[in-house]
């Protein structure tokens, strides 16, 4: 893993908001991961309980198993599911083959079995702050930006972003800065739901990619030629060294685009990385043209 963690900038102020959008995301996460506690506390408090027999009988016609693993698994499957409704509607057809009286009395099974779980369930935060594409939620287009999947996408992220957003607070100052963060996250949503306008399995997305996206692609029109300071990390090896910026952005873009063409992204959601690259490198030309002449006086000698 290439990590930049700092250019050869001279910041000659506090980058304030920067420092609070990465207070801000840790934040977020901490509380995610509280939630996700109080979620397999209650998880294990209901399965291991007395269970209805027909919810016995249909776990063991599903899974094979009647215990609390199996009973876990099919609560956090219906909890993960965008419709539980409709979840539950396949299971009572893949469990009744068929026969309307069996379909019916197996739907009344799990979803009774469901209301009771969820009737004491914590709300699920990280779902309360991720944005789904087809809703058009600005709000939670933001909330999205600053909340995470894991520790490695939380850490990961906050290098990227704190390596360019600080340079470019100097640039813009702390208000417009605030502006162009908020510019970013609402705008690599809104092409995520365009993207994927029509599909009914788009995924919820989370995290603040799209919008390191931009800042390093307004960085690299500002100053393109500055050297970001990186680490590398191969789990037991590590090794810092120095790349000019558009070197490390090309890297990154292209990386992307070869992943989305050739389908090798997984769950990153490089529509928005893409994005964001795009909107970022749009701003720069087309609004702060006249601020790329004075951001070479911020380069190190």
């Amino acid at each position: 893993m290439i990590l930049p963690y700092r250019a050869r900038i001279r910041l000659f102020r506090f980058p304030l908001v920067t420092v609070l959008v990465s207070v801000l995301c840790i934040a977020v996460y901490v509380a995610q991961e509280m939630n996700q506690r109080q979620h397999i506390h209650h998880l294990r408090d209901f399965c291991t309980q007395r269970l209805d027999t027909g919810f016995l009988q249909s776990l063991a016609k599903l899974t094979g198993r009647t215990d609390a693993y199996a009973c876990g698994k099919m609560m956090l499957r219906l909890d993960a599911a965008s419709d539980a409704r409709a979840e539950i509607e396949r299971l009572a057809q893949w469990l009744g083959r068929r026969d309307a009286a069996l379909i019916s009395h197996y739907r009344d099974i799990l979803h009774e079995v469901w209301q009771n779980y969820r009737r004491h369930a914590p709300r699920d935060l990280t779902a309360r702050l991720w944005y789904t594409p087809r809703d058009w939620n600005v709000s939670r287009m933001l909330t999205a930006s600053v909340a995470h999947g894991s520790r490695i996408h939380l850490i990961a992220n906050l290098f990227f972003f704190f390596a360019f957003a600080a340079t470019l607070e100097m640039l813009l100052g702390p208000l417009l800065h605030s502006l162009l963060l908020v510019v970013l996250a609402t705008g690599t949503h809104a092409v995520y739901s365009l993207a994927t306008a029509g599909d009914p399995q788009a995924l919820p997305t989370l995290g603040l990619s799209g919008v390191v996206m931009g800042v390093m692609a307004l960085f690299t029109y500002f100053l393109p030629r500055v050297r970001i300071r990186c680490i590398l990390w191969l789990v037991v090896f590590w090794k810092r060294f120095s790349v000019p910026a558009w070197v490390f952005a090309l890297t990154y873009v292209g990386w992307d685009l070869y992943a989305s063409f050739a389908g090798t992204g997984g769950s990153t959601n490089l529509v928005a990385h893409l994005a964001g690259a795009g909107i970022g490198l749009l701003l720069g030309i087309t609004l702060f043209r006249r601020k790329r002449h004075w951001a070479q006086s911020l380069v190190e000698g």
